[in-house]
């Protein structure tokens, strides 16, 4: 399916048509280097950005295609991995039960202790 152009970009492209033509018809000769040049700048630029250089070496070296291998998981990592009975929700937060707290309280009231004796 084709879109539909906006007209603003229509406008701008048939203005840019129109001034081109004037250009070509006025001073052909530099129009046409400008425009080889353009083109020219366009395919380096579009070589280098594929392939790394700006001119193809495939006539000196032929390339060979990079073969991707896939890393192998070691034997280990694969043990210690098991499948949980339940299936855990995706809480953004999680709380992670522990004695963190309580023995900051513990010893907060053996202090308390130690000081009131």
């Amino acid at each position: 399916m084709l879109r539909r152009i906006p007209p603003v970009i229509l406008i701008v492209i048939v203005l840019a048509i129109y001034g081109f033509l004037i250009t070509l018809i006025n001073d052909p000769v530099s129009t046409i280097i400008i425009s080889g040049l353009s083109v020219v700048l366009f395919l380096v630029v579009r070589n280098y950005l594929q392939t790394g250089s700006f001119f193809s070496q495939g006539a000196s070296k032929p390339r060979q295609p990079k073969v991707k291998v896939k890393p192998k998981p070691s034997i280990a990592r694969q043990a210690v991995k098991k499948q949980s009975t339940t299936p855990r929700k995706d809480h953004p937060f999680r709380v992670i039960e522990g004695s963190k707290g309580k023995q900051k309280e513990k010893q907060d009231e053996k202090s308390q202790n130690n000081i009131s004796h």
